[in-house]
């Protein structure tokens, strides 16, 4: 079985463990934030392109969850759900950012996990390259390729119909292979390149 398809399906301990939570257990609580959350703070992190705005907003995706976890229904993995939770709250910083500053450049950091390529220039690059991605090509990208999810999950955490997630998902690549097309001798990483799904 692949990471994919482990990814993808609804476990019936997701729901257990969310109906621990949603009761108040907070051994659940901390089982549930143990098993998210260095996945969800990479995701923010590349989504964000700001370690600490990332921790802030990763703390907002808890906030948020501790809020809502009885609306979770096991449809799919808990982990998942979080996601979609943590990328509403990613847009919903990123809107008051713009508020307040009034720009639209992204703010420059640092990213506590390594991006797919081990060498330096290249993963700067990549990083660059998906800061200047729309934000729904972004999330489509990192979703799908980075952290597995189907085009289903990841249409549900970006709220619109898998094929218009598809469509983000091979928009995204397609751009990201033209920004990074500039250097001949710095392939597309295998990991971003065109994958069925």
């Amino acid at each position: 079985m692949g990471t994919e398809n482990l990814m993808s399906e609804a476990r019936p301990a997701d729901l257990e463990l969310a109906q621990r939570a949603a009761s108040g257990d907070d051994g659940a609580w901390r089982e549930i934030y143990t098993a998210t959350r260095e996945r969800l703070f990479a995701l923010l992190s590349y989504h964000i392109g700001n370690r600490e705005e990332a921790l802030d907003v990763l703390q907002e995706t808890y906030v948020g969850a501790v809020r809502n976890i009885g609306n979770y229904r096991g449809d799919g993995p808990l982990e998942a759900w979080l996601a979609g939770i943590a990328l509403r709250r990613a847009r919903d910083w990123k809107r008051r950012l713009l508020g307040r500053f009034k720009q639209t450049d992204t703010l420059e950091g640092d990213l506590e996990q390594p991006l797919p390529q081990t060498d330096p220039e290249q993963r700067l690059r990549l990083r660059q390259a998906l800061r200047d991605l729309p934000e729904r090509q972004r999330g489509a990208v990192l979703l799908h390729v980075w952290m597995g999810y189907s085009f289903r999950e990841v249409g549900e955490m970006l709220g619109c119909s898998e094929a218009t997630a598809r469509v983000h998902a091979h928009r995204g690549r397609e751009a990201l292979r033209g920004l990074l097309a500039d250097s001949p001798n710095e392939p597309l990483t295998p990991r971003f390149q065109e994958q069925k799904s």
